[in-house]
């Protein structure tokens, strides 16, 4: 057990090891590069109307491995859970206010971020459309629901969002706090009902429609509305009654990860000997050779991929990109197979871990600078340029951009929480947990300063007492010191 501070209360929680899984920070770090690329290729070029970039299918397939993301978030939703759950008063607790507290760790771990990212979207944006100064400030103000990270609900700015990749994060934050709500009041429910009957239920009609993850398009479970073109969405997608398309894949994605979890967990128990480690492994490197060479660029698999219609060709099929990236979460969390171990060397841990650590922020302020750079490269269409002059360029960016906030936000937003473990103390990051006092003691650590403390000279032989005051203990030494050696016995309680 250990002893942490939750909404600056002190709360006894299951000790976790402080050891971090290097493996999916790898694929996290790298994942997140992809997107940079996804996005220079489908969104930029289409809207870059002077033809200065031409559309790509390099990264292309980045745009399904965003689900990877939704599954680590609800598997560490839960892992957050459990570890809170071992304190009963705080089990005791209003779901609600727990759910709450839960979320507002989040925001305030992405919320200056979120701000900088949504600031530099509409100054991007507005130059890139060569708008008016004041039409930007009018956008800043019309803008300012998305600074609650709702945008995904439908609360968005005039030009839509002027941050494109911001949509994620607000449908992470979303469906975080009703998940853990539920959890909260009900883990057996949802954890043995609502998460796979969403996940199946859910999932498949998405599989059945093959419905993309997006924040223009809304989904309705067949009620449309074709006759009333909306701002936000096509036509044909726009709802009488519906969900944000973004929000629902949101929803879906962290619904596996918290059947990941259980699966995980369950999984652990085994013993893998090393005919199966080896097994493992080659379904490792083979599911993760498909998706990496898939997230390069589709067409190498798939040569059908069209990247206009963001639709998969004959090829692979949107859900079994998906199942392979529930498969390489699945088997990276279990750290069973010869490739997690070898990802989690500690020759290059300290190097993955932070630059995994600065994946989040990679994904929330690449956009501005993708406008930025296409507005100094050049505005005539007489001086056109590649997608990989744009890709690497902004991606260095990107990176040293998302190191010195990953610096300020260690610094002076999340900081380490000290954990008292079984007498040890260690210092474990965590973005969602508030600062824990170093000195605080674990059971085990109190016994033992007694003990110390009640310790009299070698030559006299005294009970050790589990309670009382010094002076009781020097008196009852005295008394036992009375008898006659041979005869002499230690009370024993």
């Amino acid at each position: 057990m250990t002893k942490e501070i939750v909404n600056e209360q002190p709360v006894q929680t299951v000790a976790q090891s402080n050891k971090r899984n290097i493996a999916i920070e790898f694929w996290r770090f790298f994942f997140a590069i992809a997107i940079v690329g996804y996005h220079i290729g489908t969104i930029l070029a289409p809207r870059d109307m002077l033809g200065r970039i031409s559309a790509s299918n390099w990264m292309a397939g980045a745009g399904e491995i965003l689900f990877i993301f939704t599954l680590t978030a609800g598997y560490f939703l839960v892992k957050h859970f459990k570890r809170l759950q071992a304190n009963p008063e705080y089990s005791k607790r209003k779901a609600s206010g727990r759910a709450w507290e839960y979320l507002w760790d989040r925001i305030k771990a992405l919320l200056p971020v979120l701000a900088l990212g949504i600031i530099l979207g509409i100054i991007s944006v507005a130059i890139f459309k060569g708008v008016s100064f004041a039409h930007a400030i009018y956008s800043t103000f019309n803008g300012l629901w998305e600074f609650t990270g709702l945008y995904s609900a439908g609360f968005g700015a005039a030009y839509g969002q002027a941050n494109g990749a911001m949509w994620f994060i607000s449908g992470l934050l979303i469906c975080s706090y009703f998940i853990y709500w539920f959890m909260c009041k009900s883990e057996d429910v949802f954890a043995g009902f609502v998460a796979p009957f969403t996940f199946v239920f859910l999932g498949g009609w998405w599989a059945w429609n093959n419905t993309r993850a997006s924040q223009v398009a809304w989904s309705t479970f067949g009620v449309q509305n074709a006759s009333n073109p909306a701002v936000i969405g096509n036509p044909e997608t726009n709802a009488v009654i519906g969900f944000n398309n973004g929000l629902l894949f949101v929803l879906v994605g962290m619904c596996g990860g918290v059947l990941i979890y259980y699966a995980v967990e369950k999984l652990r128990k085994l013993k893998f000997n090393t005919a199966t480690k080896l097994i493992l492994s080659i379904v490792y490197l083979v599911v993760a050779s498909i998706l990496v060479i898939y997230t390069i660029n589709p067409t190498i698999i798939d040569g059908a991929y069209s990247i206009t219609n963001n639709e998969v060709g004959g090829g692979l099929s949107r859900w079994l990109v998906h199942l392979l990236c529930i498969v390489l979460v699945g088997l990276t969390l279990l750290e069973r197979d010869f490739v997690t171990e070898l990802l989690n060397n500690d020759v290059t841990a300290k190097v993955i871990g932070y630059l995994g650590g600065t994946a989040l922020y990679i994904y929330m302020l690449h956009m501005p600078f993708i406008y930025f750079y296409v507005e100094i490269r050049g505005k005539s269409p007489k001086t056109p340029y590649s997608w990989a002059e744009v890709f690497w360029v902004v991606t260095l960016v990107s990176i040293v951009l998302g190191i010195l906030v990953k610096f300020l936000m260690d610094k002076f937003v999340l900081r380490k929480k000290k954990v008292v473990v079984e007498g040890e103390t260690m210092s474990v990051p965590d973005t969602t947990m508030q600062t824990v006092d170093a000195k605080t003691e674990t059971k085990a650590q109190k016994p033992a300063r007694v003990n110390a403390a009640l310790t009299t000279k070698p030559a006299t032989r005294t009970t050790k007492a589990k309670t009382g005051t010094q002076k009781e203990a020097t008196k009852q030494t005295n008394s036992k010191t009375t008898t006659k050696p041979q005869t002499k016995k230690t009370n024993k309680k």
